[in-house]
This record gives C-alpha cells, sequence and structure tokens, in this order.
C-alpha cells in the first residue's frame, strides 16, 4: 500500500524523475512537479492527470532558493501536507584536467549539491510543523572518489551524499526520514553524453521502481546495481597506486 499520498519532485521533467512522476502516480499519490524544463512538465503532467490521476506542475529552479521556497509553498497550497519530497535535479558529463573549467565545476556544484541544500532549507520547517515526512535527495554511486574525467560530478555528488547523511542523523528523532537514493548507471540524456561503457545500465523506469520500493521500505539508502554497489565499496579502499592504475586503464584520457 503507498503510503506517500502527497508527493513533490524536483527534477522531473526527464529520466528518473519522470519515471518516478509515473511510478507515483500510478500508485495513487498526488503529485507537483517541479523542475526548470517548463514545457516538459507541463506536458508530462497533463499526460498524468489524463489519465483521471492528480498532478499539477510549477517551473522551478533548485539553484535558486527563492525558487525553490515558492516551489513548496506551491506544492502546500495544492497539497495542503507534503508526505514526500525526491530531490532529482541533476547535471553531469565528461570533464578533463587538461581544460579544466572552475565556471563548470561550480556550475555542476550549484545543482547537484546546492540544489538539495535549498530544498533542505525549505522544506525542513515545514516538516517540522507537520510532525512528519520523508526527504529523498537523489546522488549517484559515483561519489566515492575522484573518476577520471568526471571531477566536478563525483566531487558534487558526495559532498551531496555528506550532506544527507548529516540531515539523516540529525532529523531521525523529529520523524523526518532522509534517504540518499545512490543510483549506478541509468539511460538519461546525462548518461548518454558519457565516453565509457556503462555495465548494468538500467532503464529509467527500471530505476524508478528500486527507488520507490526502497523508499516504501524505509532504507537510509537506496543503492542499486548491487555489483556496482560492491565494486564501489571495492573501488573506496584500494590503495592509491592501484586505483590510479585502474583509472589510467580504465578512462585514459579525453584525447586518447
Amino acid at each position: 500500500m503507498n503510503k506517500f499520498g502527497n508527493v513533490v519532485i524536483f527534477g522531473a521533467s526527464q529520466g528518473i524523475g519522470k519515471a518516478l512522476a509515473i511510478e507515483y502516480s500510478n500508485q495513487g499519490s498526488k503529485i507537483v512537479l517541479l523542475t526548470r524544463n517548463e514545457s516538459q512538465i507541463r506536458t508530462l503532467c497533463n499526460e498524468i492527470t489524463a489519465n483521471g490521476k492528480v498532478c499539477f506542475d510549477r517551473r522551478c529552479d533548485i539553484t535558486s532558493i527563492d525558487d525553490v521556497r515558492g516551489g513548496i509553498n506551491f506544492a502546500q497550497e495544492k497539497l495542503g501536507k507534503i508526505d514526500l519530497v525526491i530531490i532529482n535535479s541533476g547535471v553531469g558529463g565528461p570533464n578533463w584536467m587538461e581544460d579544466f573549467s572552475a565556471a563548470q565545476f561550480k556550475d555542476t556544484f550549484e545543482v547537484n549539491t546546492f540544489g538539495i541544500a535549498n530544498v533542505l532549507e525549505c522544506i525542513i520547517p515545514l516538516m517540522l510543523k507537520q510532525g512528519y515526512g520523508t526527504i529523498a535527495g537523489v546522488t549517484s554511486l559515483a561519489d566515492v572518489r575522484g573518476y577520471g574525467g568526471s571531477s566536478s560530478y563525483s566531487a558534487s555528488k558526495a559532498a551531496a551524499s555528506i550532506l544527507l547523511e548529516a540531515a539523516r542523523v540529525e532529523l531521525k528523532d523529529k520523524s523526518i526520514n532522509v534517504i540518499t537514493v545512490r543510483p549506478g548507471f541509468v539511460k538519461t540524456a546525462m548518461t548518454d553524453k558519457n565516453e565509457f561503457k556503462m555495465p548494468f545500465l538500467l532503464q529509467p523506469h527500471e530505476a524508478a521502481k528500486k527507488i520507490a520500493n526502497g523508499i516504501a521500505k524505509g532504507r537510509t539508502i537506496v543503492q542499486f546495481p548491487f555489483p556496482i554497489v560492491w565494486a564501489t565499496r571495492l573501488v573506496k579502499f584500494l590503495p592509491n597506486w592501484i586505483y590510479d592504475w585502474g583509472m589510467s586503464k580504465a578512462r585514459p584520457g579525453k584525447d586518447k
């Protein structure tokens, strides 16, 4: 039985976020979709309501605290109480040290890390007032080390995972559950940019079901697929000389 009657999803225009919107609407949840791509979420919202479900949408730039606060207020007006907030907005793509850009690094953090921080600032007071709630933030299995060609993405996801962990331990006794979602490779417009082989690549609807199931079970971390989960645990503790050698073979560089 779905215990999340009212669900808010940041970053729902495509990929995992879109699949999650469909998954929760199929479970009977009332949905609010918040993302920068207004036309895409309007189309998705219309599709959901055409099937007799309840859905609302609003343009929201997660890098703007004012936009996020406005989006949360909009959701509260439409839904009343908010049972579950999923923070799925994310950006990524190859970047190499040969032409490293601090501006690109900052832009990645603005979405992947500070976007989550913006939502936390706005949603925690609301959930404290209503006395309960669940927050699920999507990071990545790439958060364990600095992968060649993915420095901005890995660093931003590592920071996001640590932020969510701190929120989890602090809010646990206040009836607010904070869940870190760490997917492996999922076929999206973002992963289509990757320049390396992606093992155990999942479709968005497959990832959405795993995420929804993990959230429903109250897990503190939802991570998949398990072969990559275990591989990243091993990689995390590899000596640097072995890790560096492995990266030179797996991701030799942008011009090789």
